[in-house]
């Protein structure tokens, strides 16, 4: 079974990880690789491989014929559908995951799920309802940078074939109750009752997330905390958490056997696997079915079929078991970082048992495989977060039992108990909230003594396979050979340096955030950020989700000057990720003091138009000059133009307009020559005039809009004005982060769908 395993997950990546999907002729030949497969036992696993490829090609493409069509894109659209999910709410606005049954005028294959926003309403969809909506929609679209997290691809594992949001009408309404035995209208009911018994609770969020498996509720600090300290999968219903529920009604349904049961002559065995079974399913019910959850109860069948029929069954061929099961009914999952997180923390488990089983004492064991998960999931933290977690092990050495074998059960309780409306729920809930207050108090305290997060730099993937391939050689057995290289292989992600940018040379980044603009400049020591995209205070934010990403994979964070051109919330909003920790000297605009009063800072800030030039590791870096008298006052107009010039020149202009324009063209005309140039205003028809592109001729252009924004950006008489120059065109939208490289080799343009294809873009 393990081999059978590992060749349908070899054949699931290669379908999912490659840049187009598989030619539908090739897909035909999927029985006939079958039958080869059981025919001919010695190539079975090639042939395996083969049929896992065909098998997930065929998926993918049912997967893609599901998205939204193209012709109905941005059009209002009447649906009706059931709601699939626990609504999220938030301060103004409501998120539905909805099953569509039909789409006015649709005649296509519908989508599997629609994600829709519901802006300010007061109405309360519940999961399970039948509701009609008054809807725009969209195929789906996310950020496409170097790094960061990639929504695109969360929307196809998702199997969510189109986003949009609900538009103000009479037509929504609902259509249909929920039905009582809807699993979902259950776990509503429970989180009502949870934030009806726990309004005062600081820990509401993570204890729904414990009980019904919804994370949404988690504050932003919370999570960051969870991050830092390795310890976010102990807060989400795990595999750890249905076996641990399994575990205890098992030994249950013993101690019922022995003191009752057994006067019917039930078996024992028997007993016990069927209550197990019941409450790991009901567990799994209550958290939504979760692929880790899924994952869990497949082992779970595994493991009660072997007690029935007396069969001898391991936890590899368990874990190998629920691989194969989980990549047959939803290839997709390939592609969900929470399986293989779940799936790892198994076989360290398995490899534990298997390498650790003469030592004596159940605390030395629970110490040393903590070590050694410990240990290995140092290159997988670098892999999936960035970071090391140099808290992990002092974290989880406590956190592991604490919430396992007391918060855990203790939830459990308190929120059935709140949901059934019994009189001491609301003192159980509190007793909850404490725990967690305590929990992360101790893993603050570790965090702020010494034990924070470690960024790492841009290490290369194939490095740290490498060093984890190291770490579980080094793990084995003291007669397994190859000790020596493997030592060298766990090395070599801390020996190894990044290459650095030449003296003289500098690397552009335009990163995509929507509608908006940030850019990131680095130089061979040096780094600056100019705009930081859009954000506000209630949990968007493209500082978070893009920009912090961004410097911290290049180990620039903090950068060494931050240029915020205007106020406008479309270049500032992300800045509210960085305001509480950041160097005021360090920070620029265009327009200081509206910056200052829109963020509520305590330092003054300096204006970019006082700045006289300087230079970097041999770059120079100037803002252009804006007129003394009669200054003009409107906050686009006031945006910092910067001119970076290398072996190659380029110009960030904000959202200057005509009348700035004009203004550099008249009074400036030989500094405004660049090599490339970010589009003023995001290409709309109040800039870029024909005289001020004449004036830099760019080769290339960079338009950052978002994805069919409203306003129609970049406009095509403005494409077509740099077009008849011969400027190249790039656009956000289009073509993701663009990264330009100015060096001695020449000028590059590079953007992240082109440079980097996937399967779901």
């Amino acid at each position: 079974m393990v081999n059978n395993a590992i060749s349908l997950i070899l054949g699931a990546m290669l379908a999912f990880f490659s840049s187009e999907l598989i030619d539908p002729f090739w897909i035909a030949y999927l029985p006939v690789t079958l039958l080869l497969a059981l025919l001919i036992p010695k190539y079975r696993f090639i042939i395996l491989v083969l049929s896992a490829y065909l098998w997930s090609g065929l998926y993918f493409h049912n997967s893609n014929d599901h998205k939204l069509n193209h012709n109905f894109e941005n059009q209002v659209l009447l649906l009706s559908g059931i709601v699939a999910e626990i609504p999220e709410v938030r301060q103004t606005s409501i998120r539905l995951l909805i099953k569509p049954e039909a789409i006015e005028g649709y005649t296509r294959s519908l989508p599997k799920i629609i994600k829709l926003s519901w802006y300010h309403t007061k109405q309360r969809p519940k999961a399970g309802e039948r509701w009609q909506f008054l809807t725009k929609l969209r195929r789906p679209h996310g950020f496409q940078n170097p790094t960061g997290f990639d929504y695109e691809r969360w929307l196809f594992v998702k199997g969510i074939g189109a986003t949009g949001y609900v538009k103000k009408a009479v037509e929504n309404k609902r259509l249909k109750s929920s039905d009582w035995w809807n699993v979902n209208q259950q776990r509503s009911k429970i989180a009502r009752a949870i934030d009806r018994e726990c309004a005062g609770c600081s820990s509401a969020g993570l204890i729904k997330a414990l009980t019904i498996g919804i994370r949404g509720d988690i504050s932003v600090i919370q999570k960051q905390i969870l991050k830092d300290s390795g310890t976010a999968h102990l807060l989400a219903i795990s595999g750890l958490h249905i076996g641990l529920i399994s575990g205890l009604f098992y030994l249950v349904g013993r101690w019922l056997w022995r003191i009752y049961l057994f006067r019917f002559r039930y078996n024992q065995l028997e007993v016990s696997a069927l209550l197990s079974f019941s409450a790991g399913l009901s567990y799994a019910a209550l958290a939504g079915f979760g692929i880790p959850t899924v994952r869990a109860l497949i082992m779970l069948t595994v493991i009660c079929f072997a007690l029935k029929c007396r069969t001898h069954c391991n936890l590899l061929n368990s874990i190998a078991t629920a691989v194969v099961v989980i990549l047959i009914v939803d290839p997709l999952s390939v592609g969900s970082a929470s399986l293989w997180l779940s799936v790892g923390a198994l076989l360290i488990i398995s490899f534990a048992q298997y390498r650790l089983h003469y030592q004596q004492g159940w605390l030395r064991m629970l110490l040393l495989i903590q070590c050694l998960f410990s240990l290995i999931f140092i290159p997988v933290g670098i892999l999936l977060f960035g970071q090391i977690n140099s808290a992990g092990f002092f974290a989880n050495v406590i956190a592991i039992p604490v919430v396992s074998f007391v918060l855990l059960p203790l939830t459990l309780l308190a929120s059935l108990s709140a949901s059934l409306n019994l009189p001491f729920a609301g003192w159980l809930l509190v007793v909850c909230d404490n725990g967690m207050t305590l929990l992360f108090g101790y893993l603050e305290w570790l965090l702020g003594s010494g034990l924070a997060a470690i960024s790492t730099a841009n290490i290369p993937i194939s490095l740290v396979l490498m060093s984890l391939i190291g770490l579980i050689v080094l793990s084995m057995p003291k007669a397994m050979p190859g000790k020596v290289p493997a030592a060298i292989l766990v090395l070599l992600p801390i020996i190894w340096l990044p290459v650095k940018i030449k003296h003289g040379s500098f690397e552009l980044t335009v990163l995509d955030v929507g509608m908006g603009t940030s850019a990131v400049i680095r130089t061979r020591n040096h780094s600056l950020v100019y705009d930081y995209g859009p954000g506000n205070n209630q949990g968007f934010s493209a500082g978070s989700w893009v920009v912090k990403p961004f410097l911290q994979y290049h180990d620039s964070l903090p950068p060494d000057l931050m240029v915020i051109s205007h106020v406008d919330q479309d270049h500032s909003g992300g800045f509210q990720t960085f305001k509480t920790n950041y160097d005021p000297s360090r920070l620029v605009s265009g327009t200081p003091i509206k910056l200052r009063k829109r963020f509520n800072l305590g330092s003054p800030i300096r204006s970019c138009h006082d700045i006289t030039a300087w230079q970097w590791d041999g770059v120079k870096f100037e803002f252009l000059p804006l007129p003394k008298i009669n200054a003009m006052v409107d906050s686009n107009n006031r945006s910092c133009v910067l001119k970076v010039q290398g072996l190659h020149t380029v110009l960030l202009t904000g959202d200057i307009e005509a009348e700035r324009e004009n203004w550099l063209v008249k009074t400036n005309p030989h500094q405004l020559k660049a090599n490339l140039l970010v589009a003023p205003h995001h290409g709309s028809l109040t800039s870029s005039t024909i005289e001020f592109i004449e004036s830099v001729s760019p080769k290339a252009v960079i338009f950052t809009v978002g994805n069919d924004n409203r306003w129609g950006f970049p406009k095509l008489e403005v494409v077509e004005r740099y077009q008849v120059i011969g400027s190249e065109i790039y656009r956000s939208d289009y073509h993701g982060a663009v990264t330009v490289y100015s060096g001695t080799s020449g000028l590059r343009v590079e953007s992240q769908r082109q440079r980097s294809p996937k399967l779901w873009y």
